[in-house]
């Protein structure tokens, strides 16, 4: 749909967004809706009503789509349609009153792997080939650091490097902060072993992982991956290894809940995954009441 493009306030409204993400996922949304009720030119943006909204809400249940992405989809159209009403395009918020989806904030729903399921996909790229080298080595970063798609996207070869006898990948992450990790020695080495065979690894200012085939009319020489890309090969390997329903965010809530299964302190979780608050990292808690812990039981007075 070419209705949103054709808005002239549309760079105004992306404006208030401060990252590439924010605006990729609420354009995604505001496109997705504008489909699926068949708006092609911004004057039918006037005859928008509250039915459309309920219709594509709907819509997206029986889709099966979990309840954070709906709420995320009706706060996009919202968000535009209160922008246009500033402009005085429209006179009306037409998802104002439409009642948002009911989530359990205590629980995240991304699905986890098992151990098993994780060695299998690491297991399944072709590490013959160099393609082969550098989906295994993002698919360690994913699943040993919790990182999330455009952190990975972001790393340059400057950003893995020893300090104090560690291995370290320097992150950017969400707010414009860094986030220095030390690596273990798996990822360590999926990742040397990816910068040997792609011979870039004297190249410091290029990304750390590299597109293999070239973009039609385009140089390759500093061109970064982008989300579209990890999300289909993280979703490739998935099949490959029989794990179905998952995209890269499973990454993230399996290294989480594996930190905290295995007993590392939630404090140090939070700071791996750059989480702001620690409540974030708590969602992830799948463990069971451990009522021998409590703290009661080491009180005397």
């Amino acid at each position: 749909m070419n209705a949103l493009k054709e808005i002239p306030e549309e760079l105004l409204w992306k404006a208030n967004f401060n990252s590439d993400n924010s605006i990729e996922t609420y354009d995604k949304a505001i496109h997705s809706f504008l489909a699926f009720i068949g708006v092609s030119s911004p004057e039918e943006l006037r005859d928008i009503h509250h039915g459309h909204v309920i219709a594509f809400k709907k819509f997206l249940q029986n889709e099966g789509h979990s309840p954070r992405t709906i709420n995320n989809r009706l706060s996009a159209i919202s968000s535009l349609f209160n922008h246009l009403i500033d402009n005085q395009v429209v006179k009306i918020n037409v998802a104002q009153g439409v009642r948002r989806m009911p989530v359990n904030s205590d629980r995240v729903e991304a699905k986890v792997l098992t151990p098993e399921e994780v060695r299998k996909m690491l297991n399944a790229p072709n590490t013959d080939k160099l393609q082969g080298r550098r989906d295994k080595a993002i698919l360690s970063t994913l699943f040993f650091t919790g990182c999330r798609v455009s952190e990975v996207c972001t790393l340059t070869v400057k950003d893995f490097y020893q300090e104090q006898g560690f291995y370290v990948l320097d992150f950017w992450v969400k707010g414009g902060k860094r986030n220095r990790l030390a690596i273990n020695q798996e990822l360590q080495s999926a990742i040397r072993e990816y910068l040997r065979i792609a011979d870039h690894e004297d190249e410091k200012e290029r990304f750390l992982f590299l597109p293999v085939k070239p973009a039609p009319g385009k140089s390759d020489k500093n061109r970064k991956l982008n989300r579209k890309t990890v999300d289909y090969l993280f979703k490739k390997y998935a099949r490959l290894a029989d794990v179905y329903g998952v995209t890269p965010h499973a990454a993230r809530a399996t290294f989480i809940t594996q930190a905290l299964e295995n007993n590392c302190p939630i404090e140090a979780v939070q700071k791996t995954v750059a989480h702001a608050q620690i409540k974030t990292t708590q969602m992830y808690d799948k463990r069971v009441a451990r009522y021998r812990e409590s703290a009661s039981f080491a009180v005397r007075y």
